[in-house]
């Protein structure tokens, strides 16, 4: 095979691992954010229980000091009948007491079905808070793993980038030139096998002749239907 024709096939072979690369880094943000949703769902669901039980002991607070505030007025009515002059005087605080009564009776009507939603929504905000702190465990585990990933990518790059660069100087400029135009246009695929008269680019079948001559791998020769560089491959090789 011509020398430059197997630089480039191994320059081929570089640039689809370093492109392979680039592609995970570049996704590493993408993939942390897949791996974050079911975090971040079991989080907004956990403070959404949270906020639904905080809710519920507070109406329990306010009937409790609302309840307090009633039965403080009536201490306060009580102590005052004495005070009182007239038959019309003394029937209107007792309905006004009694007022008061069913009020703090009701009151404590809603405090009970309060109580009772606040069981329950302890124990949906326990379920919640536990199925967070299980997604927070496999949130951070994946993290690691794609952290740990994109390191050891970043390192592999670096080394095949030090190895294209050092590939490079050995192809002559016009056959490199013609590789970058191919990689840019040919969706990062230059140089492809010729196998059984078909490009393995493009897939279709090439002139004989043209076929011969990739065969003899005495000069770069190219798909006259894709234009990629050519080089044979026997068929028996996968």
């Amino acid at each position: 095979m011509l020398k430059a024709l197997a630089l480039l096939k191994e320059m081929q072979a570089l640039d689809t691992q370093i492109i392979r690369l680039k592609t995970l880094i570049e996704n590493t943000p993408s993939a942390m954010d897949g791996h974050g949703r079911a975090f971040k769902d079991s989080q907004d669901e956990r403070q959404k229980k949270t906020t639904d039980l905080d809710r519920a002991l507070k109406q329990k607070r306010d009937y409790e000091s609302s309840a307090e505030d009633k039965s403080d007025k009536i201490k306060k009515l009580r102590a005052r009948s004495a005070d009182l002059k007239t038959n019309k005087e003394y029937q209107s605080h007792l309905k006004e007491v009694e007022q008061l009564e069913k009020e703090i009776r009701l009151i404590e009507d809603n405090i009970l079905i309060v109580m009772e939603q606040i069981e329950e929504h302890e124990k949906t905000a326990a379920a919640a808070n536990k199925k967070f702190e299980k997604e927070q465990v496999k949130y951070h585990e994946a993290v690691a793993v794609v952290q740990k990933d994109q390191s050891e990518a970043e390192k592999e790059l670096e080394t095949l980038l030090k190895q294209r660069s050092a590939l490079a100087k050995g192809i002559p400029k016009d056959h490199y030139d013609k590789y970058m135009y191919l990689i840019e246009r040919k969706n990062a695929v230059a140089v492809v096998a010729a196998k059984a008269e078909l490009c393995q680019g493009c897939f279709l079948n090439m002139p004989p002749q043209v076929f011969a001559e990739v065969i003899k791998g005495e000069k770069i020769n190219t798909c006259p239907q894709c234009g990629r560089m050519l080089y044979f491959e026997p068929e028996h090789q996968s």
